[in-house]
């Protein structure tokens, strides 16, 4: 039987995780089983319950959760040997940040989210940084910047560690994760193996049961504060320690990529994708379609590199140079939030110095300088990123995007949406080399690029290659689309519109 310890902090999304990593392994008929420790209740075993997954739950009470899982999980070994399964997992919520459920030659596997906080790396003891496989997840509703700076922190924390990004809504990234999984030696005990790292110290009298409060009540493993310590800053900033100023190191070994193939899945309805396209270095194409017609999803699939493992079974294969030193999607999504509460000067840092670019105030400067220039209303280098407008977090990413990320890809999500100036944005985005993908309603930005992938019911319909007779009318409607941006811009500054329309069009 084999064996997988997960753990990770409180509501980072491990049951979740583990339940699209058992969907995407079931095709093998195994029996899979679920131990879930927690202190004082737990409702995921109805979720495991519901998934047809047999499941044990072991609350620990008053008893530290550390202690009470180590001498509890042999036993479960046996029961799942008994119940004849073929993979049993063990999740195991990391309530003190301390816990340490990793065992010697097991694989182990931590959880954890990106709204937490990129300093929250940092906060958490063994089951990070004793961790074989670190699964980051919500990662698809924060600013492409706080995803590379987390990823940065997670692997400063942990630099052995392999990084999967899953998204547990929809199973993205699932099925990688998976295959790690079912690559694990079979076990049939955990007696005289030896956990990675030791247990929290005990005992004291408050284990022991005493509630009083003061020194002389205090007995056995007591550990004192020392208030005369000189503690260290907290800052995000200073929690970053490679780079000082100006002078960080560049990133070697750039990501290039050559060209992209998207193999054809099925659509919503199961029938068979019939696409075969290929997609050289520095193309733009664009994504056409309905709400709701699937452009978001395919946006999704070259994200997390598809292998078959999606909702539309796409498959999206690279090829190029340095493919794995590197993040190679950059994404400007419609759900960005920014969590970190820093000033945009502080923020460009941040993610500068994650990136180990030169001249770290030179490009700060820059960027906030083209974020402006997109922007409507103009926003300061003191400005929190948290008291940004969606237009002006929208303009900050994506001069973020243009001059500090090194991915060669770039995926932008209905740019037209975010109050932006759609056409220089585009322009700024375009870098030598980079493959730029834009989902869009929108006309001009439909015909600014090289091909449109036309989606309908889930899957690509149509490839089309913009003609020369569509680059000649992508000049007229720029203009009618000129006249609208004056009429948009009176209406801000609160003129009237009381001439004569029919004259201004024509």
């Amino acid at each position: 039987m084999k064996f997988i310890t997960f753990s990770g902090p409180p509501s980072s999304g491990k049951t979740s995780v583990i339940l699209k990593v058992i969907a995407s392994l079931k095709n093998d008929n195994d029996r899979f089983g679920v131990v879930k420790f927690d202190c004082l209740t737990t409702y995921d075993d109805i979720l495991y319950n519901k998934a047809g997954v047999e499941v044990l739950v072991g609350l620990s009470g008053n008893l530290c959760p550390d202690h009470f899982y180590i001498s509890n999980i042999n036993e479960c070994i046996k029961y799942a040997i008994d119940k004849h399964l073929d993979v049993l997992i063990s999740e195991s919520a990391g309530l003190c940040n301390r816990c340490s459920p990793h065992i010697k030659d097991i694989l182990a596997v931590c959880v954890i989210d990106s709204l937490s906080g990129i300093n929250t790396p940092k906060k958490i003891g063994p089951m990070l940084k004793f961790a074989d496989i670190i699964v980051i997840t919500k990662g698809d509703i924060v600013s492409q910047a706080e995803r590379e700076v987390f990823t940065f922190m997670v692997k400063e924390t942990n630099p052995n560690a392999k990084i999967l990004y899953v998204n547990g809504l929809t199973g993205q990234g699932a099925y990688e994760l998976s295959m790690c999984l079912k690559e694990t030696n079979d076990i049939e005990t955990l007696e005289g193996r030896k956990l990675r790292f030791t247990m929290p110290s005990a005992l004291c009298s408050y284990c022991l049961g005493e509630t009083m409060i003061g020194n002389d009540y205090q007995t056995g493993n007591v550990k004192k504060m020392s208030f005369n310590e000189k503690k260290n800053s907290n800052s995000i900033i200073n929690n970053i320690t490679m780079a000082n100023n100006n002078d960080a190191l560049v990133e070697n070994n750039n990501v290039i990529i050559k060209t992209i193939s998207i193999l054809g899945g099925h659509d919503k309805n199961g029938c068979k994708e019939e696409v075969n396209l290929t997609i050289n270095s520095g193309e733009i194409i664009c994504i056409v379609g309905s709400t709701g017609s699937g452009k978001s999803r395919l946006l999704e699939d070259i994200e997390c590199i598809a292998s078959g493992d999606t909702p539309t079974g796409r498959i999206v294969k690279i090829f190029g140079e340095n493919l794995y030193s590197g993040k190679l999607v950059a994404q400007l999504s419609q759900n960005m939030n920014f969590v970190m509460d820093v000033t945009v000067k502080e923020f460009i840092k941040i993610h500068a110095k994650s990136r180990r670019v030169k001249g770290i105030d030179e490009v700060t400067k820059k960027i906030i300088y083209h974020a402006n220039a997109l922007a409507g209303e103009k926003f300061d280098e003191c400005t929190s990123v948290t008291a940004l407008s969606g237009g002006q977090s929208r303009a900050l990413m994506i001069a973020d995007t243009a001059f500090l990320s090194t991915s060669p890809i770039v995926l932008i999500d209905e740019i037209e949406n975010a109050g932006v100036d759609r056409s220089k944005a585009l322009k700024l985005l375009v870098k030598e080399g980079k493959i730029v993908f834009v989902s869009t309603h929108d006309p001009i930005l439909a015909l600014l690029g090289d091909k449109r992938l036309v989606i309908k019911n889930g899957a690509i319909n149509k490839v089309i290659t913009t003609s020369e007779k569509e680059k000649e009318n992508l000049k007229i409607i720029k203009r009618f689309d000129n006249k609208m941006l004056e009429i948009r811009n009176s209406l801000r500054y609160g003129e009237l519109i009381d001439w004569n329309m029919e004259k201004y069009f024509t």
